[in-house]
């Protein structure tokens, strides 16, 4: 198994635990992607509406695309077979055909639409159906190489353009009109696009982790959040800063100050086989020491990412709640004071031995801005 799919076939397979393992594991798109279907196909710019994916431990693996999605679906490296169909009931014939042989078959309940499931019921009526979500999150949250290659230029990528960020506050610009110009530099540098929808906050807005912009103008003193990744080749960066456009006061300084160190905290203890909650623990308990603070950090502390920006959460159980090494996160601490401002610091970082390389270099020093 050397081509790229094949070390990715083996790999989810060598993830599955117990005793119960299919004979082969199938992948399906409805409306929307499945991230695992591109994990194990390597394809990226591309819809995959109604295209599917199955593979087998020996390296087998079969696409299924619609005659729409054929030409770019063809560019998959070392596929065994390709099945194309142009209709749903030419579909399902292939599908039961080629799905009916197998006695048990592995899915991901979390890809899994329950109209699908419903449906592949009907096809393969007697075949076992499980769930290999976990094998896919276990395989997916340790990168090879090629993967960090790729969520590496993400973060360049993303940290330029929030190293030019400051250069377009100018007083009466608006928050949507700062997300739409980041997300032109973002695709001026080389990537896809945004890897999510970029947030840019001011102020009392600024205190919403998940906040979507308006056309709110900017004003000299106000606290900017900015919240977004660029996705390269399919794999993504996830970046946050905060920015002032006036002095901030002693208080507003010290908020700032305090998430900073937080994040270093926390960078200093993340390497190969330390624990997820002591290091979460540190850095909440570092926040809360200061009264004003005290359960204002109201999420977690960071989050995988990869071909997707939330790729599989954090290491949690299936891992032992252990930072392995090539695990890439973002590390992102904040303070959130509904009404007056939230400061959030967001960094992706590689997972190593002894240490964790930070991977966006953007600057994060306290810094005013004129408008």
């Amino acid at each position: 198994m050397n081509s790229m799919p094949q070390r990715r076939i083996k790999k989810v397979f060598s993830c599955i635990n117990g005793a119960r393992v299919p004979e082969s594991i199938f992948i399906y798109n409805r409306a929307h992607v499945d991230y695992n279907f591109l994990y194990l196909t390597g394809l990226h710019g591309g819809v995959f509406e109604n295209c599917g994916a199955l593979c087998e431990r020996d390296g087998r693996l079969v696409l299924f695309s619609t005659t729409l999605e054929e030409e770019i679906l063809r560019g998959a490296e070392d596929y065994t077979e390709f099945v194309v169909y142009t209709n749903e009931k030419e579909r399902n014939e292939l599908l039961k055909k080629e799905l009916s042989q197998y006695g048990r078959i592995g899915i991901s309940y979390e890809g899994v639409s329950h109209s699908l499931y419903v449906n592949l019921r009907d096809l393969i009526d007697g075949t076992e159906l499980i769930d290999v979500g976990d094998a896919f999150r276990r395989a997916r949250m340790i990168k090879a190489p090629e993967e960090i290659e790729k969520i590496r230029r993400a973060c360049d990528i993303a940290s330029s353009v929030a190293d030019e960020f400051p250069g377009l506050l100018k007083r009466g610009v608006t928050e949507c009109d700062l997300a739409t110009d980041v997300d032109y530099r973002i695709r001026k540098l080389g990537a896809r696009g945004a890897a999510f929808e970029t947030i840019v906050s001011f102020s009392p807005n600024s205190s919403k982790p998940h906040y979507s912009g308006s056309d709110v103008p900017l004003k000299e003193g106000d606290t900017v959040l900015l919240d977004f990744g660029a996705d390269y080749e399919g794999y993504v960066s996830d970046i946050t800063r905060t920015y002032f456009t006036g002095t901030p006061d002693a208080t507003l300084r010290h908020c700032y100050e305090t998430v900073l160190e937080a994040q270093r905290i926390a960078l200093q203890r993340i390497s190969d086989g330390a624990g997820t909650e002591q290091v979460e623990k540190e850095v909440k308990g570092f926040i809360d020491s200061y009264e004003r603070y005290r359960g204002r950090l109201i999420h977690g502390l960071g989050h995988s990412i990869g071909l997707s920006v939330h790729d599989n959460s954090y290491p949690g159980p299936e891992f032992d709640k252990i930072f392995r090494e090539n695990m890439v996160l973002t590390v992102e601490p904040g303070i959130y004071l509904p009404g007056e401002y939230g400061i959030r610091i967001e960094d992706d970082i590689l997972v190593k031995k002894g240490t964790c390389e930070v991977l966006t270099h953007a600057m994060k020093e306290l810094i005013v801005h004129e408008i």
